[in-house]
């Protein structure tokens, strides 16, 4: 993270230099450690919390933070005497180069940011994050290639990209959707830094063309004649014109299921109102898309947020009916995701053996697929549906196929209500079932669906190229969810990935606002219990493939 040079902690004002070293590095250690202490009570959280704790990215912000730390820790060493008193009036020079040094501390801008996440962010990714742009020229190949690069590498920085076309985003929020940008810079400083560069703002507001309807010509803020000198002319810009501008073009270059980020920049030193010429900066920023709150605008933090606030919140887009794919039937009938023990043979698959382990650590229905089912109703296709049967039917043990008629609702179940559905499912289960859980599944025609929505114009022409690429089972699944606006829950993380990677690389500039289906993806799948390494099973069991 860059420096911000004027964040300067507030300043008891001491008699003198020494005092003032004194108070302020008191200050200062003791916001650092609470600061600390709070990242690592939401470590703690995510730790409890989550299954995958590390996809939210804490350690780039808290070895900042604990860097500042060890700043201070060096400069009390200098701060004390040899006698092991503070420094006193025969060494004032050491007192002032010790007074800058913590006047200089990066913990104010640390603070800054964790006041904005705690503030007014939900659904938290990462503290800290550095996004690229690329070439127009840079096919979406490569872009995945890289992408997958930084994100296998966990340094957020790919090394066949180029720094300079990137932004450090301080805040990924609401589950990647919501980008925040923080800057401490003061009201003076900005001034400064206008009157330094000879900056002045083109206060032309016509309309382009003479027509009253068009939006204005964008302003410029400048210090140069003639004609614009490019976008790579960075000496004579303005930090916080350059920082919105490159923010909105990482933004153009990522999409999250389809959008590209929200944007947002907070100024918690800049008071909206009091300079016009900051005010002119403020709407050349926000003319960018950007949401740009100053100090007048932010929220108290008297009482900040709970950090349970902060946890990703991966459901709460789900629509009211779930369709549930094959690979999540076979989760929610295995042996392995019901029963805590389990005795391999010298014939267990190494994949259930690694599947009992993943188990052991975090069951997955408890913490995963019951809560993201919830108490939604739930329905899957009549595809699906006989697909998770004939797998059953082939390996299934005999409380797996006990727990399918269950599910369905097969006779002699099929006059039971929920709750004896659950009582049923509970007697073949080692976790607690919850009672809102929607029993029993009901199985729809999707084919009908589809075809309807297809003459109907309601899918976008980009869907042709999807359908192509999909067997008839994922068909049947993913192309319901899309017609009918349902979020279809899988772990077939392969379709729903080659689903999104067709449209983008489909979008061939146009069709910019069209979203795929919405999907949600388990990110560990179950297979059945039966699976022995000399038994063939149908295409694609317990692989996050075509089943």
């Amino acid at each position: 993270m860059a420096r911000e040079a004027d964040s300067q902690p507030s300043l008891s004002q001491g008699t003198d230099d020494h005092s003032a070293s004194f108070q302020l590095f008191e200050e200062l250690n003791q916001k650092c450690s609470d600061l600390l202490n709070e990242i690592d009570e939401l470590q703690s959280l995510l730790n409890s919390a989550l299954r995958r704790p590390q996809l939210v990215e804490l350690r780039q912000f808290r070895a900042g933070v604990n860097s500042e730390l060890r700043m201070l820790q060096r400069l009390e060493g200098q701060t004390k005497g040899h006698k092991g008193g503070y420094t006193t009036e025969a060494d004032p020079e050491v007192a002032m180069r010790l007074l800058h040094a913590l006047h200089s501390s990066n913990l104010p801008f640390y603070q800054a940011v964790w006041n904005a996440a705690r503030g007014s962010c939900t659904g938290l990714v990462a503290m800290g994050k550095r996004f690229y742009w690329g070439s127009a020229e840079q096919s979406r190949d490569q872009q995945k290639k890289e992408k997958k690069e930084d994100t296998s590498s966990g340094t957020g920085k790919p090394s066949n990209k180029d720094k300079r076309k990137s932004i450090f985003v301080d805040i990924v929020a609401d589950d990647g959707k919501a980008w925040v940008k923080v800057s401490t810079i003061s009201e003076s400083r900005l001034i400064f830094e206008m009157a330094k560069k000879g900056w002045e703002g083109d206060s032309e507001d016509e309309f382009s063309d003479g027509d009253s309807s068009a939006p204005p010509k964008r302003t410029i803020l400048r210090n140069f004649d003639g004609e614009d000198s490019g976008e790579d002319s960075d000496d004579d810009e303005l930090e916080l014109i350059k920082l919105a501008r490159d923010l909105r073009k990482a933004a153009d270059a990522t999409r999250v299921r389809y959008k590209h980020p929200q944007l947002r920049i907070i100024l918690p030193k800049i008071e909206e109102g009091n300079v016009p010429e900051i005010d002119g900066i403020l709407k050349k920023m926000r003319g960018y898309g950007i949401k740009v709150e100053c100090k007048n605008s932010l929220p108290a933090l008297a009482s900040p947020a709970p950090l349970s606030r902060l946890l990703p919140q991966p459901f709460k887009n789900f629509t009211s009916t779930l369709n549930v794919d094959c690979t999540l039937l076979l989760a929610i009938v295995s042996d392995l995701s019901h029963f805590k023990e389990f005795a391999p043979t010298d014939k267990t698959h190494s994949a259930i053996l690694r599947q009992v382990e993943l188990e052991k650590e975090q069951p997955l229905l408890p913490t995963e697929i019951w809560p993201a089912m919830g108490g939604r109703e739930l329905v899957c296709t009549k595809e699906a549906a006989a697909r998770m049967r004939e797998i059953i039917d082939t390996l299934g043990t005999e409380t797996e196929k006990q727990r399918v008629e269950i599910i369905f609702g097969d006779p002699p179940n099929d006059q039971l209500e929920r709750r004896p559905l659950i009582e049923k499912i509970q007697n073949l289960s080692n976790w607690p079932v919850p009672v809102e859980w929607r029993l029993p599944v009901k199985v729809v025609e999707a084919r009908e669906v589809i075809n309807a929505a297809r003459e109907e114009g309601k899918f976008p022409p980009i869907a042709r190229d999807v359908m192509q690429g999909l067997s008839e089972i994922n068909h049947s699944i993913f192309m319901y969810g899309w017609a009918t606006g349902m979020t279809t829950i899988s772990s077939n993380r392969s379709v729903d990935r080659q689903i999104e990677a067709t449209i983008e690389n489909s979008r061939k500039g146009v069709d910019d606002d069209v979203e795929g289906p919405q999907v949600w993806v388990c990110e560990t799948a179950r297979s059945l219990r039966g699976k022995d390494r000399d038994r063939k099973e149908p295409n694609g069991v317990g692989q996050q493939t075509d089943v």
